[in-house]
């Protein structure tokens, strides 16, 4: 047996805003599982703006892809032929390391399976995935709001940025949500519950931060770093606290491990700076998706979801996203 596969692989490293150029199609092939092997056919794949740092050459723990290697990414698919006796034909699967593909062949103690309708399969790369574990983190895990308290969530119409929203809507913080279209804004305070929204591309960030919490900020979920993080440092209150989840401002730049220029104001105001990634909160996921699951059948929670229709339209896809043209989680269909 053997099944004709594609894949997308680095065609070459970006400098600056990557382009759907710097990616190719390879073509292989995948013979029989072996002894505890299992192969996939994937149904549904995810595109992350920490994918942009695969394409870097500047280290870090997420390392770096070889050019003409195959990008990593998270997908959910199908066992189409199995030689691992607790992953029969027709399991449902996902894995971390196989998205950017259509096929694949993998160690079925490696996959993490899954047992729901496939309507729902998206959503363990989404909601009940990454995505909503990395959210539920940051809100609960780090910042723990109390009711009342001012927090101010950047790229908040993104994927995790739209359930931290919602997360910190229903602690009952008040919540600025930052994010670049008016359309966004709309969606946030109507549909999402933010109580003010900043549109960062027609507004300067720092004036509307001190109209909205004259008083200052008492926590800020960050995704975006760079001048953003800046502004909050200096709008925050005095022991403040500040979840650090991502820095996608950053991840085109020659250093996005560059920290803020005013980080000695951390020192003077007693700021709490708490990096984070889901990986720590992975324990608690059957729990989260059980909360999500209540959540949502009370019409508290709300998940969006951006579709792009097959391998071909992923590079274009993941450009899309990076750029923001994506309203909640972005992902690819097969």
């Amino acid at each position: 047996m053997s099944v004709a596969a594609r894949q997308v692989v680095l065609g070459r490293r970006p400098h600056g805003a990557p382009c759907a150029g710097d990616f190719a199609i390879q073509h292989i092939t995948l013979g029989a599982p072996r002894s505890g092997e299992v192969l996939v056919r994937n149904l549904w794949l995810s595109l992350d703006p920490y994918m942009r740092l695969f394409m870097n050459d500047q280290g870090g723990v997420h390392g770096s892809v070889p050019v003409g290697a195959a990008m990593p990414g998270g997908a959910v698919g199908e066992v189409i032929a199995s030689a691992h006796p607790a992953l029969p034909l027709g399991s449902y699967v996902v894995s971390m390391a196989h998205g950017w593909r259509d096929h694949y062949l993998a160690d079925g103690g490696q996959l993490q399976p899954v047992n729901a309708p496939k309507a729902l399969l998206h959503r363990f790369l989404g909601l009940y995935g990454l995505t909503g574990i990395t959210a539920w983190g940051g809100i609960h895990g780090v910042l723990k709001p109390g009711a009342g308290e001012t927090v101010f969530i950047n790229a908040a119409a993104g994927a995790v940025g739209s359930v931290a929203v919602q997360l910190a809507h229903s602690a009952g913080a008040k919540v600025i949500a930052c994010a670049g279209s008016d359309d966004k804004g709309a969606w946030l305070t109507g549909a999402l519950g933010a109580d003010h929204f900043i549109n960062y591309r027609r507004e300067d960030v720092r004036v509307r931060l001190a109209e909205l919490a004259p008083e200052g900020l008492e926590m800020m979920f960050d995704n975006v770093g760079g001048e953003q993080l800046e502004i909050a440092i200096d709008a925050m209150k005095p022991k403040g606290r500040i979840a650090l989840c991502g820095a996608v401002a950053l991840y085109n730049s020659e250093n996005y491990r560059a920290g803020p220029r005013n980080l000695f104001a951390v020192i003077e105001k007693h700021i709490s700076l708490t990096g984070f990634n889901a990986g720590f909160y992975f324990s608690e996921a059957p729990r989260i998706i059980d909360e999500f699951a209540a959540a949502e059948a009370t019409g508290k929670l709300i998940e969006e979801i951006t579709v792009v229709d097959g391998l071909d339209a992923m590079p274009h896809g993941f450009v899309a996203m990076l750029a923001g043209h994506n309203r909640g989680k972005m992902l690819v269909r097969l």
